[in-house]
Formats: structure tokens, sequence, C-alpha cells
């Protein structure tokens, strides 16, 4: 009896003591089975605030560069004309402008003849203007006019041919009508070649000092001759002399002759079926 009192009164602590240990480690279960998905919220969260700020951050990277190249292209557009004085600006915008005018007045004269072909009105003198015209570009009719004399005297040392096409293509682009090179009429087919000690226009051999005079606005030749790096600069890294004068006549008397152009025939039947 004395054993089973004793016995009783402990088994029912011991069973207390399990039941609360029991409890307590289900307490401790439950109370940490909800920490996991709480930890990956967390986790995909911060996953999902870092690529916003990494798109964010490419954005503002191609943003950037995007400007830097406008930057660059800008600056390498305008270095070319950083390093011209401002004398040289106000001259190159003057020819600018005076070109455009002639343009502009090219322009409304093409528009005249051009109604007055449709119209059938004055067709004549519109075709003889234009006659007259294509002759004075082709080199066929004599031409006097405003225009400048150019004289180069070569200094010891031969200027190449090159420079010399270049100062046509400079007095043309400046609107010269007319050119004549130590004699010669440039016209469309006219061409330069270096030979032993000289240089030679069209089969004639230029022997300095040599004249050049060109028909055509003088300001507008002037302006395009003396711009730095252009044909006058050419031809002095050449250790020419050179002598620039604007006329308020020039007179070019010499005239190319064109040869007949030539046309195609059909071959003989027998050369054509032989072959």
């Amino acid at each position: 009896m004395t054993v089973d009192e004793k016995t009783g009164p402990a088994g029912d602590d011991d069973a207390a003591a399990g039941r609360e240990g029991e409890k307590h480690h289900h307490h401790r279960h439950a109370s940490g089975a909800p920490s996991t998905p709480r930890s990956g919220a967390g986790s995909g969260a911060r996953n999902k605030g870092w690529g916003t700020r990494s798109h964010l951050l490419v954005a503002l990277l191609c943003a950037l560069l995007g400007f830097a190249i406008v930057v660059q292209v800008r600056q390498t557009r305008s270095d070319e004309f950083a390093l011209l004085r401002q004398d040289d600006l106000v001259r190159l915008l003057d020819e600018i402008t005076i070109r455009n005018d002639q343009l502009e007045s090219e322009q409304a004269q093409l528009t005249l003849d051009r109604n007055d072909l449709r119209s059938g009105a004055d067709a004549q003198a519109v075709a003889e203007r234009n006659a007259e015209v294509q002759g004075i570009l082709a080199g066929t009719v004599p031409v006097e006019g405003p225009g400048v004399d150019l004289l180069v005297r070569e200094q010891g040392r031969v200027v190449p041919a090159s420079a010399w096409v270049n100062l046509v293509e400079e007095l043309r682009n400046a609107g010269a009508e007319a050119i004549e090179i130590d004699g010669v009429r440039v016209g469309a087919s006219t061409w330069f070649s270096d030979v032993d000690g000289g240089v030679v226009v069209d089969g004639v051999a230029l022997t300095s000092p040599v004249t050049v005079l060109a028909i055509g606005d003088p300001q507008t030749i002037d302006v395009a001759l003396q711009i730095p790096g252009g044909a006058l600069a050419t031809l002095r890294t050449n250790d020419a002399l050179t002598t620039l004068d604007s006329r308020e006549r020039v007179e070019i008397l010499a005239v190319r002759d064109l040869t007949p152009p030539r046309e195609a025939s059909p071959a003989p039947e027998d050369a054509a079926s032989s072959g």
C-alpha cells in the first residue's frame, strides 16, 4: 500500500511532465513552422527589388552612352570650322550666300524658259539663248565679261598637273562660265598630264608664268580661291607665286574645235551571221 501510494503520485508527476514536454515540443514545432515561408517571401522581395534596380541602372547607362555619342558627333562636325579664322569664316559665308543667290537666279530663269517653251511663246528666242549658253560652256565661241586674271609664276619647281586640276575645279565651283589657261580654252574634255620637266594641257605645254583667265562673278571667285587650303594655297605649297586681279572686263578669245560625234551603225548581216 505504501509503495503504491508513493508510486501513484510520482507516476502522475512523470505523466504530467511528459505532457508538458509534448506540449512544449508541439509549441516549438508550431511556432517554427511558419518561419520558412516568411524567409522565402523576404528573399523573393529582395531579388525583385534588385532586378528592378539593375534594369534602371542599365537604362541610365544606355542614356548616358547615347548622349556621349551625340556630343562627340557634334564636336567632330564643328572641329573643321573651329580651326578657321573669323575672316575666313566670313568669306566662306559670303561665298555661300552669293552662290545661293546665283542658284536662285538660275532657277528662276529656267522656270521662265520652261513656261515659254510650254506656251510656245518666244520659242525661237529661248532656243537661241540656250544655244549661246551651250556654246559658252562648250568653249566653241569667244566670250567676254567680268572675271579674274590669275598669274602663276613657278620658282624652280614645276607645279604638278593635280594642282592645275584643283584650280579648274575651284573655278567651276565658284561659278566660272569660261576658263582659259595659257591660251587653251578649258572644256568638258580638257585634260592635264605631267611630263618630263613640265605639264601639258590638252597636249599644249604650259610655260611659266602661266596666265589663267576666268569669267564669272569676281568677288565669288576671289573668295573661293583665297580660302585656306584652297587652290591658291595648293599652288603656293609648290613654291609658285600667284597674283590674282579682279577685272570688270575679261576677254577669252580661244575656242575649242569639237570633233564630230560618231554614230554606231549596224553590222552587215553576213558579218553578223558568221560571228
